[in-house]
């Protein structure tokens, strides 16, 4: 197991609207990404984002929750769970994805067979999980730093506006299901609940106009999956659809990594490359690996990589007090110069020794830096502005 180089205290001490309170989210934490000086999270058991600030030292705070049914339309309930399993930065663009997949309950033998039972026959399809969005972030000239907005001017060219919007069609209708839905690899997954091996995405990065959606499952005779890719806007602003960008007009490449039989938990860019952390797909003590995809973003069409072909970086802290601490969540960072090339992980079910007090402890790890620009200099050249992400158009999906 690789030692951290340092430590990070996240406090999250206001609750969202709604059941959760704070310390909810402190244990449920299932995505990071930084923006800047902030770094936002977020969590599989909210329909929330939320907000820290870097108060230097290891430390941040400031915590702000923002819900993403005042900034955005989801497909389902305001308040029902998105189970964000990924966020990535493309200026001025934020990226979300829910796992778009099935839950099955979860037994407690101390209930009795029957209700146990019951509940291993209880499996669930929420719509807002099928989410795939983006919300434009604004400098607040009040409060100061970044905030979600559902639509604000563009700081590029104010004559335009930016606004948020979803990937059109809802649950197993939403655009990518469809897309996917008769996958020669895919499609037997697609009805079992994401920890019995079925479709679930729990990764998420953005690069070149591009998104990469990282599978935790399926499995596919040990070889992971990566689908790739590229909303566009539609005749309405609120709604993206998927350019054709795969063989005889398929909406999306794919991509299968070996990562010795494990199933991608997160995905992050890095320059060309593109960092994996992979993990067990179902509920198993496997170990947690950081994986480097070199070249990854410049790929242009479908792809198999072998396991010699990526890099090792890794092995994570994983179950590691009693079966807790699951590594969810990562991002590179960087200063604004793209020098320093850092890994925070958040981690969910964090254990006794993530805890402390009202915050919980990331980790960070110094990893060896790849090819091409770093994430910073590419994204946030001189400071929050930058070319971003320009969807251009494409047939519909």
């Amino acid at each position: 197991m690789s030692e951290p180089q340092s430590n990070v205290r996240i406090a999250l001490t206001r609750p969202p609207e709604g059941d959760l309170e704070a310390r909810d989210i402190r244990e449920s934490l299932s995505a990071v990404v930084q923006t800047g000086p902030h770094l936002w999270l977020g969590c599989d058991e909210t329909a929330t984002l939320e907000r820290v600030t870097d108060h230097g030292a290891g430390r941040y705070a400031e915590h702000r929750t923002y819900r993403l049914a005042d900034v955005l339309d989801l497909p389902g309930d305001d308040d029902a769970e998105v189970d964000v399993e990924g966020l990535a930065w493309a200026p001025p663009y934020l990226w979300m994805v829910g796992s778009h997949g099935r839950k099955r309950g979860k037994p407690d033998p101390d209930e009795g067979v029957e209700k146990a039972f019951a509940a291993l026959a209880d499996v669930d399809e929420d719509e807002n999980r099928y989410l795939l969005a983006r919300i434009p972030l604004e400098e607040d000239a009040e409060g100061g730093g970044l905030v979600p907005r559902r639509s604000c001017a563009d700081p590029r060219d104010p004559s335009s506006t930016l606004t948020s919007a979803r990937l059109r069609g809802k649950g197993q209708r939403s655009a990518l299901m469809r897309a996917v839905r008769e996958d020669e690899h895919l499609r037997r997954y697609l009805k079992l609940p994401g920890k019995d091996n079925g479709f679930d995405v729990e990764g998420l990065a953005a690069a070149g106009g591009r998104l990469f959606l990282g599978l935790r499952g399926p499995v596919v005779r040990g070889w992971a999956v990566v689908l790739e890719v590229e909303p566009v806007p539609t005749d309405r602003p609120e709604r993206l659809k998927l350019k054709k960008i795969g063989p005889e007009g398929r909406r999306y490449r794919k991509h299968f990594l070996d990562l010795d039989g494990l199933g991608v938990r997160e995905i992050t860019a890095d320059g060309d490359d593109l960092l994996v952390l992979a993990g067990p797909t179902m509920g198993v003590r496997a170990p947690a690996t950081l994986f480097r995809w070199p070249g990854a973003v410049k790929l242009e069409a479908d792809s198999i990589t072998a396991r010699d072909t990526l890099e090792k970086l890794l092995d994570l802290p994983h179950d590691v007090d009693g079966g807790a601490d699951h590594p969810e969540g990562i991002c590179c960072l960087e200063d604004f110069g793209g020098r320093t090339r850092e890994v925070l992980v958040v981690y969910d079910s964090g254990g006794p020794r993530r805890q402390d007090g009202d915050a919980v402890v990331a980790d960070v790890f110094r990893v060896r830096r790849g090819r091409g620009p770093g994430l910073m200099e590419t994204l946030f050249p001189p400071r929050h502005g930058g070319d971003g992400e320009r969807n251009g158009g494409g047939e519909g999906g």
